[in-house]
């Protein structure tokens, strides 16, 4: 009953997982290349420490969406024993709808704070990749 969900919720994340890393690629190869004796170094050092810092905010974001999903997930896992607690068939059927809204809510909400971050991050980066020179 629910390896579907957790089967499409798998797909979905590892989907979100290599539209990043492509798009961390592609950001890469914009990377401006220097060496010590190019002028312009401290445009290289700054725009450097802008990119640095913009991967660190993805990725503490990154690390907070996982830790949600990671306690939505358990949560999940709880709601799910206790279903067995129902005492009529009409209680057994409540709560199991109970929690596939809740399941799919969060699911839903999971992938819209990705999209949200993802979107940030690509304005970031695009702003970043615009003003390397």
């Amino acid at each position: 009953m629910f390896d579907q969900v957790f089967e499409n919720m798998q797909k979905a994340t590892e989907a979100s997982v290599k539209m990043q890393q492509d798009m961390f690629q592609k950001w890469m190869e914009g990377f401006p290349q220097a060496s010590p004796a190019m002028p312009g170094l401290d445009a290289v050092a700054k725009w450097r420490h802008q990119w640095e810092t913009a991967t660190s905010d993805m990725l503490r974001k990154q690390k907070e969406l996982v830790d949600r999903n990671y306690d939505a997930g358990i949560q999940a896992l709880e709601e799910l024993f206790r279903v067995s607690d129902a005492k009529t068939p009409q209680d057994l059927q409540q709560k199991v709808v109970d929690l596939y809204r809740k399941s799919f809510d969060s699911m839903r909400q999971l992938s819209e704070a990705q999209m949200t971050e993802l979107k940030s991050a690509m304005e970031k980066w695009t702003d970043l990749m615009a003003n390397k020179s």
